[in-house]
């Protein structure tokens, strides 16, 4: 057996083990090399009940990597004079009750509270933009800006609505045109498209 399929026997296992240690339904990787794929694999299944296989082109949810896009976007509108970091948010949204600067926003150092007002997490419906800027009249101040690091979805959500503010359209529109599409991330979506893993939560009770 040569060195690069061992090397490839090696990568399998470790996803297989991987899926079973963290009891994943489904999981898979990709190795790129100078923008080649070099090796990929997928195991499990993508949607438990129907029984469908998982495939390296089946799509996941990636969260708060989200994150990394709109500070990027934030990042090119100051490259380009839109904004200074030192803004305070109410440059970009009037209506907003509270006033960190964008820069304290990106580093999450806001102050802000963790989630936006309501109940996001127990109904998996994020709030409309209008909503989101109504509701942070809502929101707790839980630090003083800049006093202390405080992860707050909140704020990048707000840092978003900047974005599609600055941009004159919508935060999916801006993600597409100058992050994904240059990148060439077809697969990369604001919504799911198919193929893609079914997500599964479990409710905590205690």
């Amino acid at each position: 057996m040569s060195t690069a399929d061992a090397l490839r026997q090696e990568l399998g296992r470790k996803l297989r083990a991987a899926q079973v240690e963290q009891r994943l339904p489904s999981v898979s990787a990709s190795v790129f090399r100078r923008g080649e794929v070099v090796w990929q694999d997928s195991v499990g299944l993508a949607d438990v009940e129907a029984g469908r296989i998982t495939s390296p082109d089946t799509q996941y949810r990636i969260g708060s990597i989200t994150k990394t896009f709109t500070a990027v976007c934030v990042m090119q509108l100051r490259d380009a004079g839109e904004l200074s970091l030192d803004d305070p948010l109410t440059e970009f949204i009037p209506e907003s009750a509270h006033a960190p600067t964008l820069g304290r926003m990106l580093a999450h150092a806001s102050g802000l509270q963790r989630e936006p007002p309501g109940e996001i997490w127990e109904t998996l419906q994020a709030p409309s933009r209008e909503e989101l800027v109504l509701r942070t009249a809502d929101a707790e101040q839980l630090l003083a800006p800049g006093s202390w690091w405080h992860y707050s979805n909140l704020a990048f959500a707000l840092l978003g609505e900047v974005v599609a503010r600055k941009t004159g359209g919508t935060w999916e529109e801006a993600l597409r045109e100058r992050v994904l599409d240059p990148l060439g991330l077809d697969r990369t979506t604001p919504a799911a498209e198919e193929p893609a893993a079914r997500g599964y939560l479990v409710e905590p009770y205690s």
